[in-house]
């Protein structure tokens, strides 16, 4: 059965006459001009149609006065539902606030997606988009793209283009941003001076003149090239001295885990309040005002409701949950304490990894009564220029 919105909120009857009267209900409707619509022939010969409320009254009243019998098959639509279900008015209630609330909610901006980003957060871009006035909870019918994206680029130095659009309640940002400038470069003359001890292993020189060789050791603080060049001819040259200079280098790692430590014993959990979150709006709706002497620790979980994992609904409650401790003396095994240094080790070699070529390494692991300590000699290549500038006196 096809129904039109129309006749879902005005309600809507379906009307039958028999083979008998049907001609003479047909008739009747194009005599007055009465519309109907999902118009059927029914198996007995007879026929049915759907038409308004009012409209059916209408036709009811003139076949009774015409001597036509019709009867109604069906009868549906809002008014229909709300009077049968009249005497349950929470029922009613809650339909009308929940479709006031379904009208209200497309009025507003639900979320906002960023796409583009390469150096910004979208954290960083939604911010800078509610200083400028415009974010989750924002009315649409206010929303002017041309003014929000202005306001933005005047806003932000890191953004060169931006375009905002709204896709329904979705607010999609699409952004370039700006290329960096190359990092400002003195024109003051320099050296470049060893950063660590080692032995040279390869020279990769753009100005300067060297003073070492492959396979000599230098020691931090040495000359590696100078940024002097002399000439017989022109005298004295300055130059700024740079490259790379790759040497074997030798690095200590030292880590100590002790036995005994103070930890936190945690006390029995309170809950702190728990606020609904609507948009921008907050509201308490359980709060624990109680005081507590000993330290704690406060937990915030906070959690929206997603629409199928599609966007990210501005509706959502925040738990928060006090957590009081006290701090206890603890000891620990050796061998936890090892595990806990051989961790902090790998971690140190990681973060080693980033800045040289690891070749080697020696652990030793030592423990005392009160700490187990390690310590890893590592072998690496990597670079140990660093220039270093100097002032040119010139001679009177």
């Amino acid at each position: 059965m096809k129904v039109n919105l129309f006749y879902t909120v005005f309600g809507y009857r379906r009307l039958y006459a028999n083979s008998q009267n049907c001609l003479a209900l047909l008739n009747l409707c194009m005599e007055r001009g009465f519309s109907y619509s999902d118009f059927r022939s029914e198996e007995d010969g007879g026929v049915s149609f759907i038409c308004s409320n009012w409209t059916a009254k209408q036709i009811q009243k003139l076949c009774v006065s015409r001597g036509i019998c019709i009867a109604e098959s069906t009868v549906g639509g809002l008014p229909h539902f709300l009077w049968r279900y009249r005497r349950r008015m929470g029922m009613i209630i809650g339909l009308s606030v929940g479709t006031f609330l379904l009208w209200l909610s497309g009025q507003f901006v639900w979320d906002v997606r960023i796409e583009g980003n390469e150096t910004l957060t979208a954290t960083e871009i939604r911010q800078c988009l509610k200083e400028c006035g415009f974010g989750v909870g924002s009315y649409i019918r206010n929303f002017n793209g041309n003014e929000l994206e202005n306001r933005v680029l005047i806003a932000s130095d890191q953004i060169s283009w931006i375009s905002v659009y709204m896709d329904g309640t979705v607010a999609v940002v699409q952004i370039k941003e700006n290329e960096l400038p190359p990092a400002a470069t003195s024109t003051r003359p320099a050296n470049l001076v060893a950063a660590y001890d080692g032995q040279i292993e390869l020279l990769e020189l753009y100005r300067g003149d060297s003073v070492v060789k492959i396979g000599s050791a230098v020691r931090k603080g040495d000359l590696l090239v100078s940024g002097v060049y002399d000439s017989n001819t022109v005298g004295y040259r300055y130059t700024r001295a740079a490259g790379r200079v790759l040497a074997r280098v030798e690095e200590e790692i030292r880590i100590e885990i002790p036995l005994c430590y103070e930890k936190k014993v945690y006390l029995e959990n309170k809950m702190g309040k728990i606020s609904l979150d609507f948009f921008d709006f907050s509201i308490k709706i359980l709060k624990n005002s109680g005081n507590y002497d000993a330290p704690c620790d406060i937990i915030k979980d906070r959690k929206t409701i997603d629409l199928l994992g599609l966007s990210r609904l501005p509706i959502g409650w925040t738990k928060e949950t006090v957590c009081p401790y006290r701090m206890e003396t603890a000891t620990r095994s050796e061998e936890e304490a090892r595990a806990l240094a051989e961790a902090e080790l790998e971690m140190a070699l990681a973060r080693l990894a980033e800045e040289a070529e690891l070749l080697d390494r020696i652990v030793t692991v030592t423990v005392t009564e009160s700490a187990c300590v390690i310590e890893c000699r590592v072998s690496c290549i990597r670079d140990i220029a660093v220039q270093v500038e100097f002032d040119v006196i010139e001679e009177e």
